[in-house]
């Protein structure tokens, strides 16, 4: 998912303006991470958790953002020195973790793809009047992504590049990292029902106190506002990506922000969104992205192989959209929502 778009949103009573009543849950939000985030909780109030989540999300974004010139990646990616650079520990979890589906989908993913993003003027270099770029710039970039090249230690924490050019960008993973974290917080507290969002990743635990699971929709990829399919969610995390969000035309062609680290070039398939339901946020937060650049095709053929994934695919054809289940997304569709 890309780290500041949200494809998911709750179907939930505080959404739609009643009041809550002793039997809803707690709402708490707020901004963070260049986007917005929502803990909705069961049980007891906790009157000082709202400004303990917003430390938690503030020591987070000191750590991840791009877009913050004193994060640890954003100093890391600042200075060409190809020795050890200390950092947080915390990211030197993440970029292992990345790196299990790098390896996974065969470079599908990448979180070195940051010189790709800033030919074609995507995510923290978005362009206002962006350019398909030539061949030659293409090539140029591509030199300066590999995240073979990034290396990690855990003691001390620290990162290495083995190219001084590389530029490391989490949007892909970060935020759904994020969400674990806090979810992991809640649970630390004893709260035993929640709902997490921050920019559209999700995570839940518990059910609602009517005894019902959470329930979510997933936007269809045109940006009507309309939803595409109802699920009901309990202890996963779910996570969407699409090339609905940001993108360009030229000559009637569709340019979206996923671009391929393998060729360099934005995506062009007919997979429209891809939603993915995982034990962990991150892991989810990956590979909707890695879905993203293998295209339908390719994503058939390895969910199978990835024992804790279920994948919803909505596909463009002709002027409308189709959809796909796999990896028992299914079970979490409502009723109406199973074709």
């Amino acid at each position: 998912m890309r780290l500041w778009f949200g494809a998911l949103w709750f179907l939930s009573l505080p959404l739609f303006g009643q009041s809550l009543t002793k039997h809803d849950a707690h709402v708490l939000e707020g901004k963070a991470q260049g986007s917005t985030w929502r803990v909705l909780y069961q049980g007891q109030e906790q009157k000082d958790l709202k400004a303990a989540v917003e430390k938690e999300l503030a020591a987070f974004d000191k750590i991840f953002s791009n877009y913050r010139p004193d994060s640890d990646i954003s100093r890391f990616n600042q200075q060409p020195s190809t020795d050890w650079f200390a950092v947080d520990a915390d990211l030197v979890t993440l970029v292992e973790l990345a790196r299990t589906v790098s390896e996974k989908s065969r470079g599908a993913f990448d979180i070195t793809i940051g010189p790709l993003l800033r030919v074609w003027g995507f995510g923290p270099f978005r362009a206002k009047d962006p350019k398909i770029p030539g061949d030659n710039d293409i090539k140029a970039a591509q030199k300066d992504v590999d995240y073979k090249k990034l290396l990690s230690r855990r003691k001390p924490p620290a990162l290495k590049k083995a190219n001084p050019n590389l530029h490391v960008d989490l949007s892909g993973v970060a935020q759904g990292y994020s969400v674990d974290h806090v979810a992991a917080f809640l649970d630390q507290r004893g709260i035993a029902s929640y709902m997490v969002e921050i920019g559209g990743e999700i995570k839940t635990k518990g059910r609602k106190a009517d005894g019902k699971p959470w329930t979510l929709g997933i936007d269809t990829p045109d940006n009507s506002g309309g939803v595409a399919a109802v699920l009901h969610l309990e202890g996963r995390g779910l996570t969407t990506a699409g090339d609905y969000r940001e993108y360009f035309e030229k000559d009637g062609k569709r340019y979206s922000h996923t671009i391929d680290p393998r060729n360099g070039r934005s995506v062009q398939h007919a997979l429209a969104s891809v939603s993915v339901i995982a034990p962990a946020v991150w892991e989810a937060d990956a590979w909707d992205t890695a879905f993203m650049v293998l295209g339908p095709e390719k994503t058939r053929r390895m969910v199978p192989q990835l024992k804790t994934l279920s994948v919803y695919m909505i596909l463009h054809e002709g002027r409308g959209f189709r959809t796909e289940s796999l990896g028992g997304f299914d079970k979490y569709l409502s009723e109406g929502s199973k074709r």
